[in-house]
């Protein structure tokens, strides 16, 4: 792979940005890299939420031999002699791949809005969810990347089946020099505009206060496209309107897709903890007592096959007056009052605790390096995230259906005495997120890149051991939770085999 270091590259993911405060992502500086295919069959991949690429009609352009096209044409080749400095900085910032940074820029909103609700001591009460105001906790985090990707997914699918049908040559095949490198696809319609429209209305849709600042980011980063020499106005138009089509069925998907009713406001948690068929109830240790976190976001409606994966809800674990589970709990005690420096530094950095992009952010994170280093391309780049994403949002999903199943209690409840290493959800214990997230996660990168699957597998096992080593999971949360999400995983790579990608 061919990579292409410039004076221009920005140091800070996210540099000089107004509409959105701290914290902020530094990833460093992103070489520029150019894929490694094109993917000429693309349009013909299976969708996610459009039945196809042919749901979405792109217009024919106009021909390059037009007077409309060749003005265009004309006015980027003069606009790349007389470049600004901030224009080169956009160039420069967006060229490292549009998927990668609005997945970037998605994380930031997370780790801004993961702010777990206030408490009123006067009423007893958890501040009520706002809307325009989201607490991005871990399944909500999850459903974001998820949608994002989708969006982004989808919109590239159609735009590649358009490229193809029309096949308007790329500027470069028409005497343009462009400041970057640029891939050799037909121009139109514009994928940057594709991915920056459909990034942003889903993005608009989910974090509602950060409208403006997301519209500034789209613009930017489609104008950066004209000044890079990369399109002509017609081809961000089309991408535009692919994106305009598409994402409002997206939104719709989500509006019905049960999360609203997540927070349980009629509190129905407690019924079922009274019926939960385990033999001792798992109680909130925050002082003074909450409520749980999103007591029903195991009900929210799954991408892959839900009857297979909640067929596969795991068993109740051992009672807790039974050896096994009294071994299980002297476990985490023993680690507690030995834990080395080691076992510190896994149960810390895979914590991802509030104000984080959280344990599904750090996985979008690690596939960021292994997609630049596949050298994919934006759809390939869509491809990678929407398979990882949606796996990941199912083993959350199914993750808080197990917990609030069985309402097993953390083992800090049953033993005080255990020192945690990291903080601990206001969650029932069983099954560990950690361990069903991260094996989903690992088995679908795996399959997408399976020259680094050892260490892939490595890493989901470490994620799942870190709960056992932070004193806030028992062993069997964990290898319960990585054999349902090696299933979740495994649902994902099938669908990904089917899905016509090579």
């Amino acid at each position: 792979m061919k990579t292409i270091l410039t004076p221009l590259l920005l140091s800070s993911l996210l540099i000089g940005l107004t509409g959105c405060k701290e914290p902020t992502i530094d990833e460093g500086i992103q070489p520029f890299s150019v894929p490694t295919s094109v993917d000429a069959d693309g349009g013909n991949w299976r969708t996610i939420v459009l039945k196809s690429a042919t749901d979405v009609t792109v217009p024919q352009p106009l021909p390059i031999t037009s007077d409309v096209y060749k003005t265009e044409l004309s006015a980027i080749k003069n606009g790349l002699l007389a470049s600004t400095p901030e224009q080169n900085t956009a160039v420069n910032y967006w060229t490292v791949g549009g998927v990668l940074r609005w997945n970037q820029i998605a994380r930031q909103l997370v780790a801004k809005y993961n702010v777990p609700p206030g408490y009123d001591y006067a009423t007893g009460q958890v501040s009520p969810a706002d809307v325009a105001n989201p607490y991005a906790g871990a399944p909500y985090a999850a459903r974001i990347y998820a949608l994002l990707s989708i969006a982004q997914y989808d919109a590239l699918v159609v735009a590649w089946r358009a490229k193809y049908q029309y096949n308007r040559p790329s500027l470069e095949r028409q005497g343009v020099v462009a400041r970057v490198p640029i891939l050799d696809v037909p121009s139109y319609p514009s994928e940057d505009a594709a991915i920056a429209e459909a990034s942003c209305q889903m993005l608009a849709y989910l974090f509602p206060n950060e409208v403006n600042w997301l519209k500034a980011k789209a613009t930017e980063h489609k104008q950066s496209r004209l000044w890079a020499g990369a399109s002509v106005p017609s081809d961000i138009k089309a991408g535009e309107d692919i994106a305009g089509t598409l994402t409002p069925k997206l939104i719709e998907r989500a509006r019905n897709d049960r999360f609203a009713a997540s927070t349980d406001p009629a509190n129905t948690w407690q019924t079922a903890l009274v019926k939960a068929p385990y033999n001792q109830k798992w109680k909130s240790l925050e002082l003074p007592e909450r409520p749980p976190i999103l007591p029903l976001a195991g009900n929210v409606k799954t991408w892959y096959d839900s009857t297979a994966i909640f067929r596969a809800l795991p068993v109740a674990p051992p009672a807790t007056t039974s050896a096994e589970f009294q071994q299980a709990l002297s476990e985490v005690r023993d680690l507690s009052d030995t834990r080395t420096r080691e076992q510190w530094r896994i149960a810390n950095y895979w914590e991802n605790g509030p104000n984080t992009y959280l344990l599904s952010g750090l996985w979008n994170f690690l596939a960021e390096d292994l997609i630049r280093q596949a050298g994919q391309n934006e759809l390939r780049t869509a491809r990678t995230y929407a398979l990882l994403n949606r796996a990941m949002q199912d083993a959350t999903t199914a993750t808080w259906r197990a917990q609030y199943t069985y309402f097993v209690p953390r083992p800090a409840q049953l033993d005080p005495a255990i020192k945690t290493a990291t903080t601990m959800l206001n969650t029932p214990s069983y099954v560990a997120d950690r361990a069903t997230v991260s094996t989903a996660a690992a088995t679908v990168l795996a399959y997408l890149f399976p020259d680094d699957a050892t260490r892939l597998n490595a890493q989901a096992a470490e994620a799942s051991l870190s709960g056992l080593y932070s004193g806030t999971q028992y062993r069997f949360d964990n290898q319960a939770g990585a054999a349902w999400g090696s299933l979740i995983g495994q649902l994902a790579v099938t669908g990904a085999k089917a899905d016509g990608a090579r």
